[in-house]
């Protein structure tokens, strides 16, 4: 399907910047619910994975903003303490509903954009979904250090796209912790695949090296086929 991008500015009055860069990419039809995606703590709305990943799920026929957070915006190092992210997240999402104010939304991102999106939907915000990409379940090496205590407050469906290799994300724990959901949440695991997704050729079931872009490009129709059935 063609889709079309434009650069906007989204409102984020109280943080840091009153406005912060985003892209929406439009597709011709669009049909389905819309998609509010951030990036990781150490990327921004341009990131390519990020970018590749919005791109392929508008081209499914779902409108599709990618956003930078404020912290990115003004060009801070340090990343900012996750709730007060989250109270960011739903201010720029308040800004994103003028781009499809008649559509039900899905929102999430790549690891900590995905995890500040979950805990602003435990905060109240009115989306039907929510997808991890990478989600950031310990800090690697820690699996002790679990970030799932808003979990049993997220009361809509969770689709995590994880990697079986993924230093961030132990698979029999996130597995185990599922159950914390009121909703049901689904994982697809990409064997081999790291924090972004990326397959080395020494971890591929098939010893073809993949990047990240390639996989979370390929991963549209299980995101698509999931987003529909939110609405039933």
């Amino acid at each position: 399907m063609k889709v079309s991008t434009e650069l906007v500015r989204l409102a984020t009055p109280g943080h840091l910047t009153d406005e912060v860069s985003a892209v929406v990419h439009r597709p011709a039809r669009a049909s389905r619910p819309a998609f509010l995606l951030t990036h990781g703590a150490g990327g921004a709305f341009d990131t390519p994975s990020l970018v590749a990943l919005g791109e392929a799920i508008a081209s499914r026929g779902h409108l599709v903003i990618r956003t930078n957070l404020p912290y990115r915006e003004a060009s801070r190092r340090g990343v900012p303490r996750a709730s007060r992210a989250a109270e960011a997240f739903k201010s720029i999402f308040a800004s994103a509903q003028q781009y499809a104010p008649r559509t039900r939304w899905v929102v999430g991102g790549k690891s900590f954009g995905g995890r500040i999106a979950s805990m602003a939907v435990a905060g109240g915000l009115d989306a039907v979904g929510v997808l991890f990409y990478g989600y950031p379940l310990h800090p690697p090496g820690k699996p002790d250090k679990l970030r799932v205590s808003h979990w049993p407050d997220v009361p809509v469906p969770c689709l995590f796209l994880q990697g079986t290799r993924d230093s961030f994300a132990d698979s029999v724990l996130l597995e185990e912790n599922l159950r914390r959901f009121p909703r049901r949440a689904k994982v697809h695991f990409v064997q081999g695949g790291d924090h972004s997704l990326r397959i080395a050729k020494t971890a591929s079931p098939d010893g073809q090296a993949r990047s990240a872009n390639e996989v979370v490009a390929g991963l549209a129709d299980i995101v698509d086929t999931w987003a529909l059935d939110l609405l039933g």
